[in-house]
């Protein structure tokens, strides 16, 4: 039996293990973007300080993950109490273990001012609830173009972890699920303490009223009705990636469920392939069940969360954290994840990096370049 420390067995814990077994040497992490309007419903997510700065928080996310500050607009995303960006954790990470990563646009309202790949294809989203989250079309092109990502350029790769930053994404994966015959009613996380699954599902209701001939077992025409960029992108990247034979950590929460269903719907077998790394908090999570909604769909896939825990942190924001803010995204759980089966750093490692890069920022002592 191997156990790392700082790794939780979450679900499927003879998966895990197998999993942390490896030994793989050519790393990397990708960080797939994009925006939906669905962020903008008030109430229905806090990855923003309003409403309409959730637009811009995709952008400033992957800028902050480069150079350590936001570049297209002054400040990092903030919820509106004030909770920084979990792209802290991640940039935390991916310094302290030397991992390299690139991101992904699928589709972000404010194109990011960083090195990145663009698919053709990009799209923001569509507020679900009122209009077609895509284009008719767009998804499949989605699909093609990110599984080429994954089919060429991650050749040079033998384990992946693709995180994501959509603000509404839980809303939109819910979307996704239900609209592919999964009832993920009331399962969903949010990045706040206080879930609105009430607004979620009136939201999802009217987007399935709006859409015709749903459910439906064909993921293109589940997300061009209700779903969103950046998941089917992160479908598409894991398919290729797959096709290489790499090993893949869907880094996120309970969003991962959206993919996870695009795939099965696609008939990709995914047993000892693939695992969701994530964190404590949403393992915890009262109001959401990650480990409900694996099962549903498939329940071979294993889910380990990374053991963070900022109780003790010298800084007011990130204990904030403990109170049910934030939870995940940017991949900062499966970052972590990453970077033990690296055996490249420790849990105590990763917590007393992620207390300095947060304690640079709020002093101001970020990178000038």
């Amino acid at each position: 039996m191997v156990e790392v420390e700082g790794v939780i067995e979450a679900y499927n814990p003879e998966g895990v293990r197998k999993f942390f077994r490896l030994r793989p040497s050519k790393p990397l992490a990708l960080y797939v973007i994009g925006s939906t309007k669905t962020s903008t419903i008030p109430k229905i997510s806090v990855a923003g300080a309003t409403p309409q700065a959730t637009m811009f928080t995709p952008a400033l996310d992957v800028e902050y993950l480069v150079y350590g500050r936001t570049v297209s607009m002054k400040g990092i995303p903030v919820t509106p109490e004030g909770i920084p960006t979990p792209a802290v954790l991640t940039r935390a990470v991916l310094n302290t273990s030397n991992l390299p990563f690139f991101a992904v646009d699928s589709g972000s309202y404010l194109e990011p001012k960083i090195p990145k790949i663009t698919l053709p294809s990009k799209t923001v989203g569509g507020r679900i609830d009122i209009e077609e989250a895509l284009p008719e079309g767009t998804s499949e092109r989605l699909f093609n173009e990110a599984k080429a990502i994954g089919r060429t350029l991650l050749r040079c790769c033998d384990v992946v972890a693709i995180g994501e930053s959509i603000p509404g994404g839980t809303t939109t994966a819910l979307g996704i699920m239900v609209s592919l015959g999964y009832r993920a009613w009331d399962l969903v996380s949010s990045a706040g303490p206080q879930n609105p699954l009430d607004l979620k599902r009136r939201v999802v209701t009217k987007g399935l009223e709006r859409c015709k001939d749903l459910p439906t077992k064909d993921p293109f025409k589940a997300n061009d009705c209700l779903g969103d960029p950046v998941h089917i992108t992160m479908a598409g990247i894991v398919a290729g990636a797959l096709e290489n034979d790499l090993k893949v950590i869907l880094a996120g929460g309970t969003q991962m469920g959206a993919v996870l269903a695009i795939l099965k719907r696609l008939n990709f077998e995914l047993k000892d392939k693939l695992i969701i790394g994530t964190t404590r908090w949403i393992i915890e999570d009262p109001t959401s069940d990650i480990v409900r909604i694996v099962k549903m769909i498939d329940k071979e896939v294993p889910i380990a969360a990374f053991d963070y825990n900022f109780s003790d942190s010298p800084y007011e924001g990130l204990r904030y954290y403990e109170k049910g803010f934030v939870k995940e995204g940017v991949g900062a759980g499966g970052t972590a994840l990453l970077a033990l089966l690296l055996g490249r750093t420790s849990r105590n490692d990763i917590i007393k990096a992620v207390y300095n890069e947060y304690g640079n920022l709020i002093r101001g002592e970020g990178p000038e370049g």
